[in-house]
């Protein structure tokens, strides 16, 4: 009779990210499992990771309760078969293969090219935040805005992996970017503290202004800030986040847009890495990546941020006619002025065609649709305003690189 695997959880259930990946993994044991976890909660000795590992700023130290040591000092009483989560530093990292365990760490410590010792022989959970920025920039862009800013967390290595993401793609728009410089500390500013920086940080910027924060904590931080500042969101500041924690977006003031992430899949990939490692079928390291699908508009970027009244007034009637098979002349008729002058003013303000627009924002419908319902294709081409399946089905692997299957796959768990 194969023993039951004993696993290690050093994750914070509470967080949207951690709870995404416990998901899946989940659904993987429940498959495959049983599996016998041990979690914070219910273990005191089992460190739980400080919010500020995740993203946010509630604690100073990288673990809550219970040191390393104290958890590490039990393993091989609880008979422990692996370890998952956030495996904070080298010295924690040396203690687990000391014990002989297989582990899978979240995004861990340092560039994975500059890894080196012990945290180069664990297997990773890896966030794709460049990319994770890449959207949220282009979700700002396809609003209008001219001026942007980055506002993120000191000596995270996600937080500026996003950052430079974001700032990349605006470079290649031809954009600026304002980043917000944090106080670098051995711990984090609480929030009550740095809260007059931020708000000084935002009356400073040009508006109106689009802000990307590093996380869904730190935006709803910056969306505070900004009603302190006398800021209205989203016409003077618009803020999208990430990770896309419903919870935190939904209880945020307005609620806050976020760049969402396949963790249920990762979670589940991980489980099943893990199950590999413990029963010794793949030998480590390896990657699980967790990779960003699109940005959940809500109402902090709901806005057109285009100062020509006739573009505004087309992409609202674009939007709103997202289900139905418009085209150009429509977008003419409603915009109240010539098919050549309004092409003039849409290269001026957004730097492409009103064809352009038209599919760009059917596409996005298209990827929401495939993500969030189990509609056939044939259904989806109909609601997007496409003419044909196969018509979409070329436009969507030339634009996005992916047939419709497979996105919807990959933007799935199992």
């Amino acid at each position: 009779m194969t023993e039951t695997p004993r696993v290690v959880l050093l994750m914070v259930p509470y967080a949207g990210f951690d709870r995404g990946l416990l998901e899946g993994i989940s659904r993987y044991t429940q498959l495959r499992g049983p599996w016998r976890f041990y979690r914070p909660i219910d273990y005191p000795e089992v460190p739980w990771p400080a919010s500020e590992s995740v993203g946010g700023s509630l604690h100073g130290q990288e673990y809550l309760w219970a040191g390393p040591g104290t958890l590490l000092s039990r393993l091989r009483q609880w008979k422990a078969t692996g370890v998952m989560g956030r495996i904070l530093n080298a010295q924690t990292a040396r203690k687990i293969l000391a014990c002989g365990l297989p582990a899978i760490g979240i995004d861990l410590p340092q560039a994975k090219a500059a890894r080196r010792g012990a945290l180069a022989e664990i297997s990773e959970i890896r966030t794709d935040s460049h990319q994770a920025g890449r959207l949220a920039a282009e979700h700002l862009l396809d609003r209008g805005f001219r001026h942007f800013a980055f506002c993120g967390f000191a000596g995270r290595d996600w937080s500026n992996r996003r950052r430079e993401g974001y700032c990349q793609r605006l470079q290649e728009a031809g954009r600026a970017c304002e980043v917000y410089q944090p106080v670098r500390r051995q711990r984090l500013l609480a929030w009550e503290e740095e809260q007059p920086r931020v708000v000084a940080w935002l009356k400073s910027l040009p508006t109106p202004v689009g802000v990307m924060a590093c996380n869904d904590d730190r935006g709803r931080q910056v969306l505070e800030a900004s009603l302190l500042a006398g800021l209205a969101v989203p016409d003077d500041v618009a803020v999208v986040g990430a990770d896309d924690d419903q919870v935190i977006c939904n209880l945020s003031n307005p609620p806050l847009s976020s760049v969402v992430f396949n963790l249920a899949q990762a979670g589940y990939r991980a489980a099943e890495l893990l199950d590999g490692l413990m029963a010794g079928r793949i030998g480590g390291p390896h990657e699980v990546l967790v990779e960003p699908l699109r940005v959940v508009a809500r109402r902090s970027t709901d806005v057109i941020a285009v100062e020509d009244p006739h573009v505004a007034r087309s992409l609202r009637f674009i939007r709103d006619r997202v289900r139905q098979p418009i085209g150009v002349d429509d977008v003419v008729e409603a915009a109240g002025i010539s098919r050549r002058g309004l092409e003039i003013r849409f290269r001026r303000a957004l730097g492409r065609s009103i064809r352009s627009e038209i599919q760009r924002v059917r596409l996005a419908f298209t990827r929401q649709l495939l993500c969030d319902t189990h509609l056939p294709a044939q259904r989806i081409a109909e609601q997007a305003g496409f003419r044909s399946l196969p018509y979409l089905s070329n436009v969507f692997h030339r634009e996005v690189g992916l047939t419709l299957a497979e996105y919807r796959r990959r933007s799935r768990s199992p």
